[in-house]
């Protein structure tokens, strides 16, 4: 027997209300993966910057390094000039000494 309009209607009004349900549940977890998705944004960002931070810190590093090495071997170069200027003082006072004897 063919159903009547009120009980066709009432049918309709269960589903929509089950529809709307549904609908306001998967609003509900898509606003939760957005959140989600903008927290790991967030984060990604954050280790990002740091790594940013960390490279800088490390090119900052090694230029430090590299002019201190700069500097060691000038330091090196006059030590090295100053002991061959005082062995050869050293070698000519010793010739005028013996020539003189």
């Amino acid at each position: 027997m063919a159903k009547s309009h009120a009980e066709r209607l009432q049918e309709l009004n269960v589903e929509v209300g089950t529809l709307r349900e549904r609908d306001a549940s998967r609003k509900e977890a898509l606003s939760e993966l957005k959140n989600e998705l903008k927290d790991e944004r967030s984060a990604r960002l954050k280790v990002e910057n740091e790594l940013v931070a960390l490279k800088q810190q490390l090119a900052d590093h090694l230029a430090q390094y590299q002019e201190w090495d700069k500097r060691r071997w000038g330091v090196v170069v006059v030590l090295l000039g100053a002991i061959l200027s005082l062995v050869s003082g050293l070698i000519v006072a010793l010739i005028v000494t013996l020539a003189k004897k």
